[in-house]
């Protein structure tokens, strides 16, 4: 019986049976299955042989190119076989041969074979460039700008790591138009994003397709050009692939991270007809620029329920510097959007536009809400406070005012939080 030291010297004599289990992708998971060697060891072979893209292409003429592929045509199997094995062994300088016999021909046999054989090609030399980019070899960076089209941008918008790296991979698989479409136009870009956002919502409605991540960061992409923004509906299914995800992908830092970035390039310029929704996702995915978020939405609706989820997004993830800036709403005296009716003593708790501006304040100052009265104010670790907690009983409008006053003076530089005003 051939030993492991005997098998492994064919390849190290015989230089093209090499190549050829390299070029068909089979050298790592055949070797690595039947020797039994470690990853490391195989990588120190592997770095001393000649990779699929280090082998010089092999020159061949029209004629011996037209032959070959006349060939493919050939009576009898085995000469159909041969010409195909020959032509893939050549590689991409048979390519161009390939496409104009596929164009020129009339024979059905010649062009299935042909578009056989060029499709096998591509797909080859695909892998094996997806194989060298995963490697994170020195030049691999520099070699996908030219191999993988939107790799560049890619990189510049969230960084390179090995995490990266086949997130980006698995996006051109799944969705091969959203890398590509950050090397062309923003209306492209924006095509992009929403033909793939309606074929994944089409893949959840009608055919109970379980959107993968690659889905949603295939959306996202498109979304790096800040020019670029979803429809309605479609940022909807976004946050809905999202929300499926999250779970699994918080359990990723690597992995989170980089999304985290697409995501929040994106909500910044979310509809405002599907900010609520995006404010309250992106505080449940700890998203920091959701407080950024809840500043521009203050300026851009009256919507009630939009502006106490934003008071909310502010409250956990902006500082005191805010402060100021919500002042105005401290005269909202408009009923906040409550679920559930709070009583104290008997008394039901009611809750106003400005006291959620006011809860807002008193937690950027870190002064606890019921140090301003609000006896059932309550904070909370994903949302800043409760909406339905943040109010005063019908017998505490005194209460109510001065609390609204001592904020203010806080806001005006008049008195510090903690201490009695002057």
């Amino acid at each position: 019986m051939m030993n492991r030291i005997e098998f492994f010297g064919i390849f190290a004599r015989n230089p093209a049976v090499w190549l050829d289990y390299l070029r068909f992708g089979m050298l790592v998971t055949g070797l690595v299955g039947l020797l039994g060697f470690g990853s490391a060891v195989l990588a120190d072979e592997l770095d001393n042989q000649t990779t699929v893209e280090e082998t010089p292409a092999q020159e061949v003429t029209a004629d011996q190119a037209s032959e070959l592929i006349e060939s493919l045509s050939a009576p009898t199997f085995a000469e159909r076989e041969r010409a195909m094995g020959e032509i893939l062994s050549i590689g991409a300088p048979m390519a161009p041969y390939l496409k104009e016999a596929i164009e020129s021909t009339d024979d059905p046999e010649l062009t299935l074979r042909a578009k056989k054989t060029l499709s096998q090609m591509t797909l080859d030399d695909f892998e094996s460039r997806v194989e060298i980019f995963l490697s994170g070899s020195v030049d691999s960076s520099e070699k996908a700008r030219t191999w993988f089209e939107g790799w560049t941008e890619f990189e510049a918008a969230i960084g390179d790591s090995n995490a990266i790296r086949e997130l980006f991979v698995e996006v051109m698989k799944a969705h091969p138009d959203s890398p590509k479409s950050l090397t062309a136009n923003t209306a492209d870009r924006m095509t992009v994003a929403e033909r793939i956002a309606s074929s994944v919502q089409l893949g959840m409605l009608e055919r109970r397709q379980s959107p993968t991540l690659a889905d949603g960061v295939a959306i996202l992409v498109p979304l790096i050009d800040p020019d670029v923004r979803l429809g309605g509906a479609n940022e909807m299914t976004l946050l809905s692939i999202f929300n499926r995800q999250f779970g699994q992908l918080q359990r990723d830092p690597q992995l989170w991270q980089p999304v985290s970035r697409l995501l929040e390039m994106w909500i910044l310029r979310s509809r405002i007809e599907n900010r609520m929704d995006v404010l309250w996702y992106s505080m449940q995915w700890d998203l920091p620029a959701s407080g950024q978020l809840g500043m521009q939405t203050l300026d851009e609706t009256t919507d009630v329920e939009t502006l106490q989820t934003a008071f909310q997004s502010i409250s956990r993830f902006r500082g005191r510097e805010d402060a100021p800036k919500l002042v105005r709403w401290l005269s909202d005296q408009r009923p906040a959007t409550t679920r559930m009716p709070i009583v104290l003593d008997q008394k039901q708790v009611n809750v106003k536009v400005a006291d959620t501006a006011l809860a807002t304040i008193a937690i950027l100052y870190r002064v606890p809400l019921k140090d301003l009265g609000m006896q059932s104010g309550e904070l909370h670790p994903k949302v800043g406070f409760l909406v339905d907690n943040a109010g005063y009983t019908a017998d505490q409008a005194d209460v109510r005012a001065e609390a609204i006053q001592t904020a203010i003076s806080w806001c005006e530089g008049k008195s510090v939080p903690g201490r009695p005003r002057s």
